[in-house]
């Protein structure tokens, strides 16, 4: 079945917008080796891009797009969670188009693939991309998205001068860590990031609890007069080569500003250091101003990025199948009375 074809006057071929099939895997896992020449590891090889693309099947709505035969990108989703979640995520592995035709592979694919996230009540689209800069960045922007989140790699690892107690959380500290992480997403809700504080603690205490048992591992806290006042967490990310990834990363607000969140940088960089990494990496969120005056201010980079884009659900009834009839007129218009005449007898007298 041909979900779209796009006639382009001087092209050789049509382009076809086809659903992504099992045959698609060999050619997809090529394409997208060859997006990711360096930088993230399990993307660049071959043989793990091939097993990466074939672990997504079935996830999801998926489309490929066929010139001539010849595979010329595809896009899929991941649709998780009981139905009622509105948002759907396109991870790096799960898009990929040749070089010089981006914008219009990107352009043709979404097209196809949003009506069917639409369709399931998918109305928050979100799309891990390898570059911040680039055809696909500029060809997702022209659609609407916007950058969310950045993931920036620091080159050097930190140090600092402060004077702040630090230690390894232990599991008394479980409850702390929660709520330290609570405190972090109700300051998301607020302006300008705007994001609802939804959480699921039960989860997130059992990630912590996980983690404190996990000697690949750190959760490192800060100390004030016998209180944790600050942490941080970090686990080898398996994106690049040699990084430790920092992940939730928190400071109380009655403690901020003296330090408490170079510190902990530091004592993290120290850890990644013993345990033989080169860089630290880092994701946040792009409108938190605090987060990302903090991260670019020591050394992060960004090169990778996370673009959203919500549609209205309105648009789940306001379509096509919408008729209009009840509000368009049954008779023509009747004509405006001139100014100065009065309907009404045989005829119209001039007042």
């Amino acid at each position: 079945m041909t979900i779209g074809r796009d006639r382009v006057e001087g092209e050789r071929m049509s382009l076809d917008v086809v659903p992504f099939e099992g045959r698609f895997v060999e050619p997809a896992a090529a394409l997208l080796a060859a997006d990711h020449p360096d930088g993230a590891v399990d993307l660049s090889d071959p043989a793990v891009a091939r097993r990466l693309v074939a672990a997504w099947q079935g996830t999801g709505p998926a489309v490929a797009a066929v010139d001539g035969g010849e595979l010329v990108g595809f896009l899929a989703a991941t649709v998780q969670g009981a139905p009622g979640l509105e948002d759907a995520l396109v991870r790096n592995q799960q898009h990929a188009a040749v070089v010089g035709r981006k914008r219009e592979v990107y352009r043709r694919l979404y097209t196809a693939l949003a009506g069917q996230l639409t369709a399931v009540g998918r109305f928050e689209h979100t799309i891990a991309v390898s570059a911040v800069e680039g055809e696909v960045t500029t060809a997702l922007f022209e659609l609407g998205f916007g950058i969310d989140q950045f993931k920036g790699l620091q080159s050097a690892l930190a140090s600092s001068g402060q004077d702040v107690r630090l230690r390894e959380a232990r599991p008394a500290d479980l409850r702390r860590l929660v709520e330290l992480t609570v405190e972090l997403m109700q300051f998301h809700a607020t302006p300008p990031i705007l994001r609802p504080a939804l959480l699921d603690v039960p989860a997130l205490r059992d990630g912590f609890r996980a983690a404190l048992t996990d000697d690949r591992q750190l959760i490192l806290v800060a100390e004030e007069l016998g209180h944790v006042v600050g942490m941080m967490q970090a686990e080898p990310d398996h994106r690049h080569h040699s990084t430790a990834m920092i992940g939730i990363a928190s400071v109380c607000a009655a403690a901020r500003s003296r330090g408490l969140g170079t510190a902990l940088l530091a004592g993290v960089s120290a850890w990644a250091a013993r345990q033989g990494f080169a860089h630290c990496g880092v994701g946040w969120t792009s409108a938190n101003p605090v987060s990302d005056a903090f991260w670019r201010g020591h050394g992060f980079t960004p090169v990778a990025c996370k673009l959203t884009r919500r549609i209205d659900p309105r648009v789940a009834w306001a379509d096509t199948r919408l008729s209009y009839a009840h509000h368009l007129p049954d008779r023509p218009e009747v004509a405006p009375v001139p100014l100065g005449v009065q309907p009404g007898g045989d005829g119209a007298r001039r007042s």
